[in-house]
């Protein structure tokens, strides 16, 4: 592999770290909670894996990557933004993402993205979590059309709130070949806890907002025309009339990873990392830190 290379991007708002980790299936909507041993958390964002079947050399490849960024720093948590296999892998992928994630030993998460159910349900995936030691994932409370994955970490420093993280499935497809959106339910699901939030909060989905559409001074590629939900149905404009939540963090187009500031919340792609993804943009993955100063975010590559 090549040396790592971090990149230098631009600064957001507040707090957060975790340490070890665990699977809870329910579809309760509870959240986790991780005390903070430090007094910053750093979050590695990986996205659009595409990960086929194990004897395809890409996904040998994008598994080797995965290992090389994990490995390049001390990260509290890895969050994968949806796109995890493509349909020729399915389930069985997953299960080797799942045994590669644990042996690396760190707190990690994720996202379905569009691409997952192409040819199996959901409960194909879950049904191959099993004996995860890491990992935090929830299918979440019932909600109308809400999809499965809609869950929070709560992040505590001395026993007190110190930040959250929200988690939401964006869906796959929509109407007349646009893609999916969140929907009311899961909006209402935001605003009932973003309005007893104590602390500020960073989203991550894999379908960007309509908002990412037509940015301004914004920092990185724009390698693509936005492809984003099909329906704004009003988490963005939650999101600015609280005024807890300070980004969004999303995946889904590969040669897209720019960010920038709209009103008041930093709106990022994350850099792609699996082989098997379009594009020629160096395989990586963005950093997030968050601390007492704000957010601090950039990207690695291999």
């Amino acid at each position: 592999m090549k040396k790592i290379i971090i990149v230098l991007m631009m600064f957001l708002l507040l707090s957060m770290t975790s340490c070890k980790a665990k699977i809870d299936e329910y579809s309760d909507d509870l959240p986790f909670t991780i005390e903070l041993d430090g007094d910053s958390l750093k979050i590695l964002q990986l996205t659009d894996l595409h990960l086929m079947e194990s004897a395809d050399i890409n996904t040998q490849t994008t598994l080797d990557i995965i290992d090389d960024l994990v490995n390049s720093d001390n990260y509290d948590l890895i969050v994968i933004t949806g796109d995890l296999v493509v349909a020729s892998g399915g389930p069985s992928s997953f299960a080797v993402l799942i045994d590669r994630m644990e042996a690396l030993a760190v707190p990690w998460t994720f996202v379905f993205g569009n691409h997952e159910t192409d040819n199996c349900s959901y409960q194909d995936y879950l049904d191959v979590i099993e004996n995860t030691q890491y990992l935090y994932f929830k299918t979440g409370p019932e909600m109308n059309d809400g999809g499965v994955g809609n869950f929070r970490i709560n992040f505590t420093k001395n026993g007190n709130p110190f930040y959250t993280l929200y988690f939401f499935d964006s869906h796959t497809y929509g109407e007349i070949e646009e893609y999916g959106n969140i929907q009311r339910s899961q909006v209402d699901w935001y605003k009932t806890h973003a309005s007893q939030d104590e602390v500020g909060s960073i989203v991550f989905m894999h379908i960007p907002l309509r908002q990412f559409i037509n940015p301004e001074a914004y920092e990185g590629n724009i390698g693509e025309p936005v492809c984003p939900q099909g329906v704004d149905t009003g988490l963005f404009e939650a999101m600015v009339s609280f005024g807890k939540t300070s980004g969004v963090f999303v995946g889904h187009d590969h040669v897209n990873d720019y960010a920038f500031m709209k009103e008041g919340i930093l709106l990022a792609y994350g850099r792609k990392t699996g082989e098997n993804s379009y594009g020629d943009l160096a395989r990586g993955g963005r950093v997030i830190i968050i601390d007492e100063f704000g957010v601090m975010t950039s990207f690695i590559v291999e």
